[in-house]
This record gives C-alpha cells, structure tokens and sequence, in this order.
C-alpha cells in the first residue's frame, strides 16, 4: 500500500475559476465516497460491499502506476480507509455510475492532528492520492476537487490543511507551501563506525517487528507529539510497521527486521525498522524504514547498531530528518552523503488566528507584526497582527493598517512552523515590503523549539 499524493498531467494548465461550472462544460460532475466503518467484527471491510471506493482505489494505484489491489489484499486497503476516517472525491463522466466506473479524478481527504510546537497539537486536514486521467487535462478536474476540499475543511475548523507532493510545482496555485523538507542519506559502513561521543547506555537487540506489539506505535507517538510538523501515524503505517502487508507473501511477513533499545532499567527506549535489500544489490544495503528515540543513549545506540550490522556495507534512510545530527553523532562525519535533499511536507493556511495561536513561540521574544495575506480562495485573506509574548502567540485581524509584510497564503504556511526563513523566502523575491530587519524578527518569532520534520508520509 504505497502513499502518495499527486500524479496528473497538467501541473501547468490555466484554470479558470467557478470548478464545478467548469466540469460541466466538460460533461463531467464531482460526486463524494463518504468514509466507511468496519463490519461489527472488527475484521476489514469487504470490497464487494463498497464498489464505488474500491473502484476510487484502484484508479488512485493505476495513476501512481502501482499494483491494483484486488480480493483481500484491497479489504485491507479499505479497512485502513476505515480506521482513518479518509473521504474520497471522485470526478465522473455524466452517466457513469461510480459502482461500476473507476473515477477520472481521484482525491482522498481525512482528519488528523498535527504537532504545531513540541507537545501542541492542532487538528489538520490530510489530502492524498490526487490523480487524473491524461485523458482528462485541462478540464479543471484538480481544482473542483481541492476547492471542495479546501471549502469543507474550513468549514469543519481545521485551521491548516497539508499534503505530500510527488510533483513540486502543483500545489502552490492552491496556497500551499513547503514547511518541511528531508534528505535522503546513504552512510558507507564498510569497516568499525564508531561514535563522535561516549559509548552510549542501554543495549540494543533485534526483535521481530510482529512482537513488538504496540511498542513501536507507543514510541512513535511519543516522540512525533515532540516533533513540530509530524502528523499523527495512518492506519497503514500500522500495517506496515508490524509487516502484515498483504501485498506482499500473503501478509506473512516481508522481512521487515526491527532492533529494540533499552535502558539499563529495561525500559524500551528506542526503536528502528529497516530491510536487508537483498545480495544482489550491490554494495550490501539495508534501508531504515524507521528509527525513533526518546533519549541521547537510545539514539546512538541504535545508530552504532545499524551501523555496524554484520556484512552490511551501506546503510540508507529515505525520509532522514534535515537536521545534521547523524553526521554529529558519527566520529567521520564524511561517511554520510546526501543523495537527495526535497521539500516534503506542504502546508496550507485556512485560519490565520487558529493556526498562528495554536502553536509555541520562544520565551524571550517580545515582538509584534502586521501581515497582509492574499489568498485567491479567500480563506486567510486579510490584514493580520502576530503579536508574541511570553511564548504564546495571539493573532488580531485588522480592518486597515500598515503591513510589515506581505505575502501570499503559500509563503504564510512555509513559515507557520519555522521550518522555512522569512529571510530565505525574502531574498527569493517571496516577501513584500520586508525590511532585513523586519524579516529577522518574523524568524525570531517563528523560530521553532525543535527541527520541522515529518515522521511519516500520508
């Protein structure tokens, strides 16, 4: 069950305003699958029971060119569907029953809940799996659904909405920037690794992951509610986390190996997922799917773990977080190449007061800013004054005054987090009538108590 976000053709194609007017012209209508709820005994829905969103899946995996899921390997699909709550908009021809017909648009939304500050949580609206058929561009497929989407989460209170992008130039057009970014990094472990630092406490063991139970949801939970920009995990990262993927061997497991840290009180601290790529993958290679820590020792000690796995020449990790701190933790920081650095986490602004007051802010500023926010769907539109005081953020909205900055709602949701620098976005010519010095208050206030990283996709 590979997560995604968008795949269409058109990322580029003008788009004229009044979406459902526009789908029209094109004898095509928006139609909502609502969610669905598992059977009475709790076991995963059954496909045949819901033929409109298994045809929604199925056009969703074939415009990401992914394997089709059929029989029980899409029950459970759609019972992760379930657990999350996800909504699915599908675009039709007139006359086409969603039962039978798979959609020529797809998009799939659900409630969650985002870490805006360590231990502050605010609710955000998810979109995933957004296609269009190539034979469908330039109808205004894409807009119809984001602006019914963007319109029911507004309406519903979330104060952000967010997404993940296989293609970086779409979602702008929407509001939506990029808050948070990851590296993929590759770390040459051919001879002893060892550590910048002391000789980390604990012990760390090798565990099947099918053992762990709730261990590692446990800890994964613990530390993204400390993680600004990490969402609450899916149902199918559940699934996978515990290597019951029916996708793969029929749910028996896909060699999916877990290493468990512990501290001198056997208290589990610590937990990574990873996967031997096989032998003919060349140099040796295992891929961390996963590592959390709630403590220094568990960290290190599960980064001297993985580092020094028998017959391994390489370790990789593809959703690293864009901090340094593993090439801090290794006594030759060299080792460690970065084969890719990408924006990964979008957001998008729908309540200015909501989203700016739902997050922490340091201590010691004691500042106050005008903002002017444009947004063409009008959901943060307006004059706003961020003032901070005492670590907490309050949000007016002004009917006349003088911006300090002006922006659009794409750059208002870069910098919600602090993940992204005024400064930065400024110098990129993103940022009007902002001083240097107005855009380093705008970052002192922002700044955020810990790195901006997303734990996991959606």
């Amino acid at each position: 069950m590979t997560q995604h976000t968008d795949r269409h053709d058109s990322a580029h194609a003008a788009v004229p305003v009044g979406p459902d007017a526009r789908l029209a012209e094109h004898g095509l209508r928006l139609q909502v699958i609502e969610p669905i709820a598992r059977p009475e005994s709790g076991g995963d829905p059954d496909w045949r029971d819901h033929p409109a969103l298994s045809h929604h899946v199925r056009a969703a995996e074939k415009g990401f060119y992914e394997k089709v899921p059929t029989g029980a390997v899409l029950d459970q699909v759609l019972g992760c569907h379930a657990d999350d709550g996800r909504r699915s908009l599908g675009v039709y021809e007139d006359g086409d029953n969603p039962a039978d017909t798979e959609p020529v648009g797809t998009f799939v939304d659900f409630s969650s809940t985002m870490t805006a500050s360590p231990g502050r949580q605010v609710p955000v609206w998810q979109v995933t799996n957004v296609t269009v058929s190539p034979g469908h561009r330039r109808r205004g497929v894409l807009r119809a659904m984001m602006t019914r989407s963007l319109a029911d989460a507004a309406a519903s209170g979330h104060p952000v909405a967010a997404l993940t992008a296989t293609e970086a130039t779409i979602y702008g057009r929407f509001g939506f920037g990029v808050a948070a970014r990851r590296s993929w990094i590759r770390v040459d472990t051919r001879g002893r690794v060892d550590l910048a630092g002391p000789a980390p406490s604990g012990r760390v063991r090798r565990q099947d992951p099918r053992e762990l139970g709730e261990t590692y949801r446990e800890l994964q939970e613990s530390v993204r509610r400390q993680t600004p920009g990490s969402t609450y995990r899916t149902a199918e990262c559940l699934v996978r986390w515990q290597d019951r993927e029916r996708s793969e061997n029929e749910g028996k497991g896909t060699g999916l190996l877990a290493a468990v840290h512990r501290d001198e009180r056997g208290q589990v601290r610590g937990a990574a997922l990873y996967r031997f790529e096989g032998w003919q993958t060349e140099p040796t290679t295992i891929t961390v799917e996963g590592l959390v820590a709630q403590t220094s020792d568990a960290w290190r000690g599960l980064v001297e773990y993985l580092m020094n796995l028998d017959l391994i020449e390489r370790v990789q990790h593809q959703r690293h977080p864009d901090d340094g701190l593993l090439a801090a933790t290794l006594a030759d920081p060299r080792r460690v190449q970065t084969v890719q650095h990408r924006d990964d986490l979008y957001v998008r602004v729908l309540d200015v007061a909501a989203a700016f007051e739902g997050r922490d802010y340091a201590p010691r500023v004691n500042d106050a800013l005008v903002l002017h926010v444009r947004d063409g769907l009008g959901h943060a539109a307006g004059m706003w004054r961020l003032s901070v005081d005492g670590g907490r953020g309050r949000v007016d909205r002004l009917d006349a005054a003088q911006a300090d900055v002006s922006l659009d709602v794409r750059e208002l949701g870069a910098l919600w987090l602090g993940g992204t620098s005024a400064r930065t976005l400024a110098r990129a010519g993103l940022l009007d009538d902002a001083s240097e010095q107005t855009t380093d208050r705008l970052d002192a206030m922002l700044a955020p108590a810990r790195p901006v990283h997303l734990l996991t996709g959606f």
